[in-house]
């Protein structure tokens, strides 16, 4: 075989991969192109053939797609357009796969999950509300458990600082309705858990504010019912320290 004869099928090869190449990025072109004009479901088509070949591109072609689709989701989302599926989730699915290929996009990310957070917090006051309307404990308990995800999530968000502190008291919350209606050990134990989720939470606020005392004392008033006598013990030289 000559050697023009066994370059034919590298040839080919390279062919076939640059088009590949040049076809997939036509989709990331065009996907943007629909963005920007707000057609967004065919966006997410394009976005979609794109990220089938994604692995031949380089990474600030694939951080492409999913911040623009993230976006697509955030504006769903704010539109509250919940139709389909869960655009506030999406979003963040997408958006956090951004820094992973290329972190150029950080200050960019950083807006988007401020706008993210907006709608978390929306959704986890809306929670709040409901359980102090709500009849029972079940239905009470079930509601701010709903708002402690909503919590978590708004906390790998990274944007509001009192994220900590919030936990804290709807654990606490939730733990006072159970507790104040247990009428058998299995709700004691249900409540125990909510108490010590709580005093993680607290614990990690004071952080930024270490001698708080409104939040040594919820701390210190939690280690009581849970009849934690180290933990007694250590909140009650914190609260003398703290002028208590």
């Amino acid at each position: 075989m000559t050697r023009s004869l066994a370059m034919k099928p590298i040839a080919f090869i390279l062919f076939f991969v640059s088009a590949l190449l040049a076809g997939g990025q036509s989709y990331v072109d065009s996907g943007i192109r629909h963005f920007m004009a707000k057609e967004y479901d065919e966006a997410l088509v394009d976005f979609a053939e794109a990220e089938k070949v994604k692995v031949m591109f380089t990474e600030s072609s694939v951080a492409k797609i999913y911040f623009y689709r993230g976006l697509i989701w955030l504006e769903r989302a704010e539109k509250r357009d919940f139709a389909e599926s869960d655009p506030i989730r999406l979003a963040y699915e997408n958006l956090s796969e951004v820094a992973e290929h290329d972190d150029s996009w950080e200050e960019q990310i950083t807006k988007a999950y401020a706008r993210l957070n907006v709608l978390v917090m929306e959704q986890a006051d809306a929670y709040e509300k409901q359980s102090k309307k709500a009849d029972g404990a079940d239905a009470k308990t079930e509601l701010l458990d709903r708002r402690i995800e909503c919590l978590v999530f708004a906390e790998k968000l990274g944007v509001n600082s009192s994220i900590s502190a919030l936990l804290g008291e709807t654990n606490k919350e939730a733990g006072d309705i159970i507790f104040e209606n247990a009428a058998d050990l299995e709700a004691m134990t249900k409540a125990k858990k909510y108490y010590e989720e709580a005093i993680r939470h607290y614990e990690i606020a004071r952080y930024d504010d270490p001698f708080n005392k409104s939040t040594i004392n919820t701390i210190l008033e939690l280690a009581r019912k849970l009849d934690d006598a180290e933990k007694v013990k250590e909140y009650t030289l914190l609260l003398d320290l703290a002028g208590g």
